[in-house]
């Protein structure tokens, strides 16, 4: 027993120190900070506590610190918990700045429970923000040199290589013009994704079957494949067979999500031993940018035939396409990125807000009524003009998102010494904003109920006593950092909500929602929706 002992200590001392110099490394090549910073901040932390002072569990069992309290069936307080439960017991346990350190395989954390604190932390994040986390991902990237060649993506990217990488895509992506060629196209997606809907319902109960979450990710992945590589892929056929490569991909994706999870966020020593899991990690990677790069090469070869043509409308191409015009390995990496990051979050948060609308009627019948006047039939496809002209949509979206949140937290690693809450804390600390518990916070009043109102501009028929802080919901971000696919995201779920509310009144006869915490958070439950014909 005393050898295990000294073997597994012996691993952690070694990790940890692999961790503090990679970490010390990267926070070191991100300083760029002018003079008058540097000692504005020096300033600051003379009248701040030291790191260590902040609220927190502390280290109770030699050699292993905070690692049992997260340990299930063991000693672990938290280890039963999933993690929107940890954050609540931590946030009672500690106010609303806490640290949380000694678990082998991360750095120190600092967790942030008020949106006051959330908006410093962004603001001092600076213009290229870092988020050393995924280091799973990171690895793999990193790993295949074939692939990625030295750019990574946005998730793992840091400091220049990110900065580079964001300014070429960004035209391509946040420019709130660019989703407007791409309107028509999910119309037509989601009309399809419809008309199967009507098949699907048992014909006796009109519910829709228990796997319908994966039918919402056939269409979320139907939809990203026409925005980002501007090709169908035939996930909306009927009797899809489970070895087709849409149904691989979906299954790889959400395989990818699990392991990840296991990998960097629950304790694990997979860098320096027992890496079966990031083997798992790595196949379902691979599988998934093998039947990737199959339409990348398609997307390429069609951009070849109208490479010389001069009527040729950019506007109108899908972001590969327009990306192939300046970069290949650019175009490729985001383009996977896309793909990896719009089937199985898309496709949850679907799931999440046809739950609450069938869940709240008079919700429903008041947003039928804005769906009626914008769409004039049942087989209208929704334009770009349109989506100006739906508040109380976009409010209900959005209203489903504060409640069941795609994300727990966002992190930022802090780029220099900061003062944050009356306290140091230092450059490499990792610091999440914790956004779902906020959202269920005295920030909004009659936080666990449904108020779509809550998010109008002149609501004056469900007034409330106060309004959140401005930094309260971010479920996509804020800054530089902000998630790329945000306007395409927002566009795929509110063309779904017209064309579903449009077609059919849906109504829910079970039980409360329930999902599991993870990278994101993911439904567990099946999706007994019942769809009435209009």
């Amino acid at each position: 027993m005393k050898n295990i002992m000294r073997v597994t200590f012996f691993i952690c001392k070694i990790n940890n120190l692999r961790l503090s110099s990679s970490m010390q490394c990267r926070a070191k090549s991100t300083k760029n900070c002018s003079v008058d910073s540097e000692t504005k901040n020096k300033n600051e932390q003379q009248h701040v506590r030291p790191t260590e002072d902040i609220p927190g569990p502390k280290g109770f069992i030699p050699l292993f610190g905070n690692l049992f309290r997260f340990t299930r069936y063991i000693l672990g307080e938290y280890g039963n918990a999933d993690v929107m439960t940890e954050m609540r017991m931590l946030h009672k346990q500690y106010g609303d700045i806490v640290k949380l350190n000694d678990l082998t395989n991360h750095r120190s954390l600092i967790f942030l429970f008020s949106p006051q604190l959330c908006e410093q932390m962004y603001r001092l994040a600076g213009n290229s923000p870092i988020r050393i986390s995924l280091e799973s991902l990171y690895y793999y990237r990193k790993n295949r040199k074939h692939i990625y060649d030295g750019q990574y993506g946005l998730a793992v990217s840091q400091d220049k290589m990110w900065r580079d990488f964001r300014s070429r895509v960004n035209p391509y992506m946040m420019t709130p013009q660019r989703i407007k060629p791409h309107v028509m196209q999910i119309s037509k997606v989601t009309h399809e994704f419809v008309e199967k809907m009507r098949t699907l319902r048992d014909p006796k109960t009109e519910e829709l079957p228990r796997n319908f979450i994966n039918e919402l990710h056939k269409w979320s992945l139907e939809s990203i494949c026409s925005i980002a590589l501007g090709c169908r892929l035939g996930c909306l056929k009927p009797n899809l067979a489970a070895n087709s490569e849409p149904q691989i991909m979906i299954n790889c994706v959400s395989d990818a999500f699990d392991l990840m999870h296991r990998l960097d966020n629950q304790p694990s020593l997979w860098k320096v031993y027992n890496k079966r899991n990031f083997k798992k990690l790595s196949h379902v990677l691979d599988t998934i940018n093998e039947i990737a790069h199959k339409y990348i090469r398609h997307a390429k070869e069609k951009l070849g035939e109208t490479t010389n043509r001069i009527d040729i409308d950019c506007q109108n191409q899908s972001v590969l396409e327009n990306l192939l015009r300046i970069d290949e390995k650019t175009a490729r990496i985001m383009a996977l990125d896309m793909l990896i990051g719009g089937i199985d979050t898309i496709g949850n948060t679907a799931g999440g807000f046809l739950y609450y609308i069938a869940n709240n009627p008079e919700k429903q019948e008041k947003l039928r009524k804005e769906v009626m006047s914008a769409l004039p039939s049942k087989t209208s496809l929704v334009t770009y003009d349109m989506l100006n002209q739906i508040p109380y949509a976009k409010a209900c979206i959005k209203e489903s998102m504060r409640i069941f949140p795609i994300t727990m937290f966002i992190i930022r690693t802090m780029r220099e010494d900061i003062s944050l809450g009356g306290y140091r804390i230092p450059a490499g600390f990792n610091v999440a904003a914790c956004h779902a518990l906020i959202s269920e916070s005295a920030q909004f009043p009659l936080a666990h109920e449904y108020i779509p109102e809550r998010w109008l501009r002149d609501n004056t028929e469900f007034p409330l006593p106060t309004k959140p802080h401005p930094f309260a919901h971010m479920p996509f971000g804020y800054g530089p950092r902000t998630c790329i696919g945000k306007r395409f995201a927002e566009m795929e779920l509110q063309i779904l909500l017209l064309t579903i509310i449009r077609n059919f009144r849906i109504e829910w006869h079970h039980g409360p929602l329930e999902y599991k915490n993870q990278i994101t958070n993911r439904l567990t439950m099946p999706l007994r929706f019942k769809l009435i014909d209009l």
